[in-house]
């Protein structure tokens, strides 16, 4: 298995740095996307393992899942199942029998909507990736680039965390996540955010002259 992992790891580094050298734009950065691949992995290994997935299957589809994000044919909804394709013959390099690959390649194909573009019944494995695909999106580093274009603008930065809080607390009321290992998991993420951004609400409060009260005898 670790060898399968590694060169996986090695597959998608080099296809994501490829593929992003051929575009421009502000949204094409494979650091972030490859960093983000690997803590979706190391979260795919911690949700499977208490769940009792397939490990092995969960880190090469959450290594594979987002390889296709900088391609020309991908969009968001579509890059899972982009991505699928452009890796069944690297599976198949791997070894893996056609049962297996098709297990990856539903994960990594379904990922973003829960739809593959070929049958296949869901399962554990896939739910697994969805999962820490979307308890990263909602980690420490993603609150810091929520907060970033405002960061010098505080009644802009105040007024969008009351938004963003808003929808926040109706997710944390939600069962959001797919697996019971991941919806605490997501519990924790948005309880982080909810008392960061409070935090940052009770600061306007303050920032105003205190009131002076006179006593008169």
């Amino acid at each position: 298995m670790e060898e399968r992992i590694e060169k996986t790891a090695d597959y998608v580094r080099n296809y994501l740095f490829d593929m992003a050298e051929k575009r421009s734009g502000p949204y094409v950065d494979p650091d972030y996307r490859w960093q983000h691949t690997l803590r979706v992995t190391q979260i795919g290994k911690q949700i499977a393992e208490e769940e009792g997935a397939n490990v092995e299957q969960v880190l090469i589809a959450c290594l594979l899942h987002d390889m296709a994000h900088f391609d020309d044919d991908a969009n968001y909804r579509d890059h899972g199942r982009l991505a699928a394709r452009i890796c069944r013959p690297f599976l198949s390099q791997l070894g893996y029998s056609g049962e297996e690959m098709e297990a990856i390649c539903y994960a990594v194909a379904a990922h973003v909507d829960g739809e593959a573009d070929f049958k296949h019944p869901p399962t554990l494995e896939a739910a697994v990736v969805t999962d820490a695909d979307n308890i990263d999106r909602f980690s420490a580093y993603r609150i810091l680039l929520f907060c970033q274009p405002e960061v010098y603008d505080f009644k802009g930065l105040v007024k969008k965390l009351e938004e963003r809080l808003a929808v926040l607390r109706d997710y944390r009321g939600k069962r959001m996540m797919e697996t019971l290992t991941g919806h605490h998991l997501f519990n924790e993420k948005l309880d982080r955010q909810i008392e960061f951004y409070e935090a940052i609400l009770a600061q306007n409060e303050i920032t105003v002259l205190p009131e002076i009260i006179s006593a008169v005898k």
